[in-house]
């Protein structure tokens, strides 16, 4: 949003000049600021120029005084501001006069303060606000293709061209979520952080990336490189990510989802929607997991489970896994979370001897009892299936 005439009056020191004529004009918008060193110094201005001087070109000439008014006016300048007690003691009436009828903001500059002061104090100003402009475009650009908003191609890669975005590349989205209750406030207060984290991580490990924050989290589109696996190198990005992101609090948990590799622009909502899907379903199953990192890959079957009545989901888990959590309950067992270290790890009981830190015969030694309980065999694979499967809508539901 430009800068208007009227919030020049609202910026703190050291800008404190103040309106003397002109007050309907405080409607004009500043687009650049420029000093004046010389009688024709109007000529070379530009619509939205607010001009600042001591006034020692026009001191003695009452008449070049009224006509700069009126060729600020005529070129629809956005005012001018003038240092008193230098060459003037006030501005001359006649100026007052005429800048009231061509409502063209006038202002006194306190003879303490420098013309040079009120040149950086606004110029500062006009380009944060620029450069808001330009972020809020960029943001909103993004998030129309995240949403599948756009349907051209050539209108996509046109404007991502200024934004880093590619023709003939594959891009990868990963969602970052920080698990707070001021999550959003958190992400807006981390802009800079953030943009900054994003230009580490492409150094550290030599890949491209394009960072944007929308409303409900931080998005990282990664460019598929040659030779590296999309799903590697994004791994790989959101464990950098996860590590160097500077954690507010102990409790402050980030989590990061990852979509899918997409050939086309066009379809890179599918791999945001994917990444976020990720988040929800991996959160969910995260008592199971103790992950960070959520692949959507990883999380296909919930995806498609979840579309699944409730009351139909509970019956399966029930009559495929009520047998072992009774026994597990009444007997002070853990049954059912052996064998799920056991599925996870492939039917391998060595390693899930060493991930339930146990001997080996434990492991078989539970593996058999379960088998004679269920009145199956795991070796059998669709044995396993069935149960694993079980397993995992048990987690989607929120089980225990």
């Amino acid at each position: 949003m430009p800068l208007s005439v009227a919030e020049v009056l609202t910026i703190q020191a050291p800008v404190q000049c103040r309106l003397v004529a002109g007050r309907r004009g405080l409607h004009r918008c500043i687009r650049s600021v420029s000093i004046m060193d010389s009688p024709d110094t109007s000529l070379w201005l530009k619509p939205g120029d607010l001009l600042i001087t001591t006034g020692y070109v026009f001191k003695d000439d009452a008449n070049l005084q009224v006509r700069l008014i009126r060729d600020l006016a005529e070129g629809n300048c956005a005012g001018l501001a003038i240092k008193i007690k230098r060459f003037f003691l006030a501005i001359p009436e006649a100026m007052r006069l005429e800048a009231d009828r061509l409502s063209l903001p006038l202002f006194e500059i306190p003879y303490d303060l420098g013309l040079s002061d009120v040149l950086c104090t606004l110029t500062r100003e006009i380009i944060n606000r620029r450069q808001l402009v330009d972020e809020t475009q960029r943001t909103n650009f993004f998030a129309g293709l995240l949403e599948g908003e756009f349907t051209d191609k050539g209108e996509v890669l046109n404007r991502g061209w200024n934004y880093g975005l590619l023709p003939e590349c594959e891009y990868i989205v990963l969602c970052v979520m920080l698990s707070s209750d001021s999550e959003k406030e958190s992400i807006a207060a981390d802009r800079v952080i953030f943009q900054g984290l994003v230009n580490e991580v492409e150094s550290l490990i030599n890949v491209n990336l394009l960072g944007v924050q929308l409303d409900d989290g931080i998005v990282i589109i990664q460019r598929r490189e040659e030779n590296v696996l999309p799903s590697t190198l994004a791994r790989k990005v959101a464990e950098l990510f996860i590590k160097r992101y500077p954690k507010r609090t102990q409790k402050q948990k980030i989590t990061v989802g990852i979509g899918s590799h997409q050939p086309d622009v066009l379809t890179l909502y599918k791999s945001y929607q994917e990444a976020k899907e990720a988040i929800y379903l991996g959160r969910r199953a995260s008592s199971r997991t103790g992950d960070t990192i959520y692949e959507f890959s990883a999380y296909e079957p919930e995806a498609l489970l979840q579309h699944l009545p409730d009351d139909v989901l509970s019956r399966y888990v029930t009559a495929t896994l009520e047998v072992l959590k009774q026994y597990d309950q009444e007997n002070g067992t853990e049954l059912l979370h052996t064998l799920e270290i056991y599925l996870n790890c492939g039917r391998r009981l060595r390693e899930a001897a060493d991930k339930l830190y146990v001997h080996r015969n434990t492991v078989k030694f539970r593996i058999n009892r379960i088998e004679e309980l269920l009145g199956i065999d795991l070796s059998e694979g669709e044995a396993a299936f069935r149960l694993q499967l079980a397993l995992r809508v048990a987690h989607l539901l929120g089980f225990p």
